[in-house]
């Protein structure tokens, strides 16, 4: 019998980790330490209240895998800098509010331009793990290309806002509808941490789409991440046409 094994979306290789749906140090940031005694809960669409015991369960990892070298090596710096961003923007004050303007060398001061492509790359990883774990309608190779490449995905934007305190986590991945050749034109899904929400949406060259008005990419050279005003309660004002 031959034994087969799965393979990192990123480069290929065996794969034998999974990467946190939610970043670990913002869980920990948020959350502190669970035990089992004292675990965080989980909730998805499937179950709610689901104890958590450990930052390493399962649950809170993507099902899409990842070789070590991917998930420790290679894409460590993209950890590290959105780490840092996290931390700063959640922590800073005054606080977040909506129409503030943060110069991105307040948080990078060397590097900067540097920093503002791995957060971007962050979120590329992450946006690949849905596309793998759920078997998504876009072309995975794009994702793994930047990461490989250490380079911006062209089709990837961010936008910042203002988050709901003690939230935690990532909504689901708005898609839509594949054109003949079986690929979608746009999606976008938002990241919370408390304080802070990131709308992180794919848009095809031509797209004109509400949600991208505005959204932040590293070739756009700007310094400045602008804070906006998500309403969550009408995420479908994001996925509209122009």
């Amino acid at each position: 019998m031959t034994e087969t094994f799965e393979k990192c979306w990123i480069c290929g290789d065996i794969a034998t980790t999974g990467e946190h749906k939610t970043k670990r140090s913002d869980l920990r940031d948020v959350f502190g330490a669970p035990t089992q005694t004292a675990p965080l809960f989980y909730h998805d669409g499937i179950r709610k209240n689901r104890p958590v015991g450990s930052l390493n369960a399962k649950v809170l990892k993507s099902s899409a895998r990842l070789c070590a070298n991917c998930n420790n090596v290679r894409t460590q710096p993209y950890d590290f800098a959105w780490a840092k961003l996290s931390k700063a923007l959640r922590t800073r004050r005054p606080g977040l509010a909506a129409g503030m303007s943060i110069r991105a060398n307040t948080v990078y001061p060397y590097d900067t331009a540097r920093c503002r492509r791995h957060v971007h790359l962050y979120f590329v990883k992450l946006f690949g793990c849905h596309i793998e774990a759920m078997n998504m309608t876009l072309d995975i190779k794009g994702f793994s290309h930047a990461i490989l490449t250490d380079t911006a995905h062209p089709n990837v934007y961010l936008k910042f806002g203002v988050g709901k305190e003690g939230q935690v986590g990532s909504s689901d991945v708005w898609l839509s509808v594949p054109a003949a050749a079986g690929s979608s034109a746009f999606a976008t899904w938002y990241y919370w941490v408390d304080k802070l929400a990131v709308n992180v949406m794919f848009g095809q060259d031509g797209e004109k789409r509400q949600g991208l008005l505005g959204a932040w990419h590293p070739r756009s050279g700007t310094n400045k991440l602008v804070i906006g005003d998500f309403d969550f309660g009408d995420a479908a004002a994001a996925h509209s046409a122009q």
